[in-house]
């Protein structure tokens, strides 16, 4: 069976959104995120299109292409490094706040996650061909979860509460689309040393994207004028599904996605951390991941104070990280071809 990395993308494309980044959407655009999607759609193909431009000099993994002790070397690694740790630190952080407010509420957070973290750790001790073999049949999966909420909600569509439009200034609306590009791009780092191309890539990306559009779009059209009530509006809006009008709460089974999504993000980051550190050590990754989930478990979670403002700040956070790592790499291309 032949591998496909760049299916990874759309995994990648979507797991920064639960909760936090569709509210941020909403927050900053209203009702006319899903216009701000399109136009962030087209700025993330940009940014695909950079990092598979500096993937073309990476021929082996990162910690070959960055054995040399140089300076340079040494900071982007160190960068990668933080970065992707952040990168945990986000997804556990939303991963552990979803699953506390509408799964497990009197589960501690880091009894809750434990199993995603060993899933993520000992898929991460197989090389990353395994990844995308659990990719490709969650994959499909997903794809079908989508398309049935989708139709299971018709019902309480109100096509009306599209209207009016352009109810935001175009700054607002260029910064919601800078958001998206943000956070459906920045994960997409991971693959940087990977067997990825710009237009499987790109092909994976839009599929990622067409289905944040579709969801965005779906509780625009539900909710209309209440779209920023909800902290997890995705999540929400499924309670209203009652199929046959007997089979009821069956929004835990269709939210299933998003679960996906985080795992796939998860297990290859914890693989880079692997390769990153250069150790053979299984342990190592695991611990640290380990570490950062108790830390979001004690210092995070139980504040709402200190979640706030990692969902206030983390889109500008990881551009920062973003645009510094494909400078640093940049500069690289520069001095390697000199």
């Amino acid at each position: 069976m032949k591998t496909k990395d760049n299916i990874l993308t759309y995994f990648l494309t979507r797991s920064l959104f639960l909760g936090g980044g569709i509210s941020t959407l909403f927050l900053h655009s209203s009702k006319d995120a899903y216009l701000a999607i399109i136009l962030g759609t087209i700025l993330g193909i940009g940014i695909i299109y950079l990092i598979c431009y500096l993937k073309k000099d990476i021929n082996n993994t990162l910690n070959q292409h960055l054995k040399k002790k140089t300076i340079l070397n040494v900071l982007i690694k160190l960068l990668l490094f933080l970065y992707i740790i952040y990168g945990i630190f986000l997804l556990l952080v939303i991963l552990s706040t979803f699953l506390y407010s509408y799964f497990l509420p009197f589960t501690p957070s880091f009894i809750s996650c434990l199993p995603f973290i060993f899933l993520a750790s000992y898929l991460s001790t197989k090389n990353i061909k395994k990844i995308v073999y659990i990719a490709q049949v969650l994959f499909v999966i997903s794809l079908i979860l989508i398309f049935l909420k989708t139709i299971l909600l018709t019902n309480n569509f109100e096509f009306s509460n599209l209207l009016p439009l352009f109810t935001i200034k175009p700054l607002s609306l260029f910064k919601t689309s800078f958001i998206f590009s943000i956070l459906s791009t920045a994960p997409f780092i991971l693959l940087i040393d990977e067997n990825i191309t710009f237009k499987e890539s790109a092909k994976y990306y839009l599929i990622g994207s067409l289905t944040i559009f579709i969801v965005v779009l779906t509780l625009t059209i539900v909710l209309g004028d209440l779209i920023n009530i909800y902290s997890y509006p995705e999540y929400s809006v499924l309670r209203k599904i009652s199929l046959f009008n007997f089979i009821e709460n069956i929004e835990n089974f269709i939210s299933k996605g998003w679960f996906f999504d985080i795992f796939i993000c998860l297990s290859l980051s914890t693989l880079k951390i692997k390769n990153l550190l250069n150790t053979k050590k299984r342990i190592i990754p695991f611990l640290l991941v380990l570490v950062i989930m108790l830390f979001v478990s004690k210092i995070i979670i139980n504040d709402f104070s200190n979640s706030m403002i990692i969902y206030k700040t983390f889109p500008f956070t990881i551009a920062i990280f973003l645009f510094l790592i494909i400078i640093l790499l940049f500069i690289k291309k520069i001095t390697k071809h000199s």
